[in-house]
């Protein structure tokens, strides 16, 4: 054994006393794909491997052909019993690697005919390479159930993806026996789905960095309890189901542009970048968990008594259904109601953000009326917001940051107030928010933050017991010596708009 196989046996943190064949082991893929109880848990991330990762891994194997042996990763197990008392492997680490190793098989099996009965003695030295895998990884596959279409779709796309590559004759079948044979996975079977899940986000944290929602979602499917298993055992699949529709990017984009900006923000703290170190912003209390603090016992009280109506049978007559009544600033409940929580805020940030524009009449200078979430604005708010989807500048980088300012500060107002007092809000969310871009030459990150941080309106907001409280007291004007001379233009949409609003001072 090579001395980063003992290595990699070394870094195991958790012993488990299970009697599986595979625990514990460097095996070859032919091997673990003979592994009939390898499932796919209803909780996994769709399946996103591409045509670039397929094309990655078989370069790999065809450079790496002429070593004694070639790893492939880690894969990370959960014993656990089905609904039919069978033991199952549920794959909580390496489910694409082991997937697209199945596609890999399935299409080695269809190309080269090997599902007919005859055996063409053409077809004999590939069906000694499968040997038992011609009849297991059909099996495999079919038990596998994926309730994404994402993952439907990506497995058909790689399985023709793999039928032309070995057609063209790029994986020929002494790279097929390197990979079946030579290649090897580091197989870890674990009892505790905790545990599982805690190496998981080890194993991960000691690589590439993952994105801090991936660390999130491991942490938080940790904590459902035997009470959500009881109102659904399907409740895993369903509750996650929205956060896995989202791509990572828009994912990384609602935890770093907004969340973690606001509710850093509304504690003073500085939000530049939302990375790993800050993943605890996201943790909170677990309800289920014995001896809870005073503090968490009103939240439990809602949380039983939301799901208490929603499962009342009056609710099969009058077809209402509450949620759980979330707010940027409280503390977060761990587990189905954090995944609740993300597609809460999701869909009323993309509200929020989803502004319609129309004009009374056809004439250009004609007055124009914005709408947010079926709000009519006034005159002031609707240029307000005319301006920030229109002017030319908007793409460039320190107005990026400004809207952001923007952005963060009404979403916590419609979080706190709903639409109450919306245009006023605009004003002065405006106002403030691109003051910045006014009076520096250029606006950046720390910019931002040092205004959300220091600059009150967020405090003002998490304060208030009644929205005037938030738009009564104003906003000061900008003085005119506090202006960049070149953000004086009279093409500077920013500053004639400010002028017209009568936010300009020359005292």
């Amino acid at each position: 054994m090579s001395n980063s196989m003992e290595e990699s046996q070394k870094e195991c943190q958790y012993k488990s006393e299970s009697p599986h064949k595979l625990h514990q082991q460097i095996i070859s893929v032919a091997k673990l794909l003979n592994e009939d109880s390898l499932t796919i848990p209803e909780y996994q991330r769709p399946y996103k491997w591409n045509q670039q990762n397929i094309a990655s891994l078989f370069n790999d194997i065809k450079t790496q052909s002429d070593k004694p042996a070639y790893r492939l990763g880690t894969i990370v197990l959960h014993s656990s019993e089905n609904d039919e008392g069978n033991i199952v492997l549920n794959i909580v680490d390496g489910q694409q690697r082991t997937l697209t190793l199945m596609l890999t098989v399935m299409a080695i099996i269809k190309y080269y005919n090997l599902d007919d009965s005859s055996q063409p003695e053409s077809e004999q030295t590939i069906r000694e390479v499968l040997g038992n895998l011609t009849q297991s990884v059909p099996k495999l596959a079919e038990h596998q159930k994926f309730a994404s279409d994402i993952s439907v779709y990506n497995l058909h796309t790689n399985f023709q993806e793999i039928l032309r590559v070995i057609s063209r004759g790029e994986l020929s079948i002494d790279h097929i026996d390197f990979l079946l044979h030579k290649c090897q996975v580091v197989i870890f079977i674990l009892e505790d789905e905790s545990e599982a899940f805690q190496f998981f986000d080890s194993q991960n944290s000691r690589g590439k960095e993952l994105y801090p929602h991936d660390l999130l979602k491991a942490f938080h499917l940790r904590e459902f309890s035997a009470y959500d298993e009881q109102l659904n055992p399907n409740i895993k699949a369903q509750t996650v189901a929205h956060w896995e529709g989202l791509a990572d990017e828009d994912l990384h984009r609602l935890f770093g542009q907004h969340l973690f900006r606001i509710k850093h923000w509304i504690d003073h703290k500085p939000a530049h970048k939302f990375t790993s170190r800050y993943v605890d912003s996201f943790k909170g209390v677990s309800l289920h968990k014995q001896d809870l603090p005073h503090y968490a016992k009103a939240m439990m009280i809602t949380h039983h008594f939301i799901d208490d109506y929603n499962s009342n049978m009056h609710r099969h007559i009058d077809a209402q259904e509450m949620s759980y009544p979330f707010q940027l600033d409280q503390k977060i409940v761990n587990g189905r109601r954090f995944f609740e929580m993300i597609e809460y805020y999701d869909t009323l940030i993309t509200q929020a953000k989803t502004i319609h524009i129309d004009r009374i009449s056809d004439d250009e200078e004609s007055a124009i009326i914005a709408t947010i979430k079926e709000q009519k604005l006034n005159d002031r708010a609707s240029k307000i917001i005319h301006l920030l989807e229109n002017y030319s500048d908007k793409g460039r980088q320190g107005d990026k940051y400004a809207r952001n300012l923007f952005d963060n500060a009404l979403i916590y107002y419609i979080d706190k107030f709903g639409m109450q007092d919306l245009s006023q809000i605009i004003e002065i969310v405006f106002i403030w928010a691109f003051k910045i871009r006014l009076e520096r030459y250029a606006v950046k990150l720390a910019t931002m933050d040092n205004r959300a941080v220091n600059g009150m309106l967020f405090k003002r907001i998490k304060d208030a017991t009644l929205p005037k409280q938030v738009w009564l007291s104003g906003i000061s004007p900008l003085k005119d010596k506090d202006i960049q001379q070149s953000n004086k233009k009279s093409d500077n949409k920013i500053y004639q708009l400010f002028k017209n609003l009568n936010y300009l001072t020359d005292i």
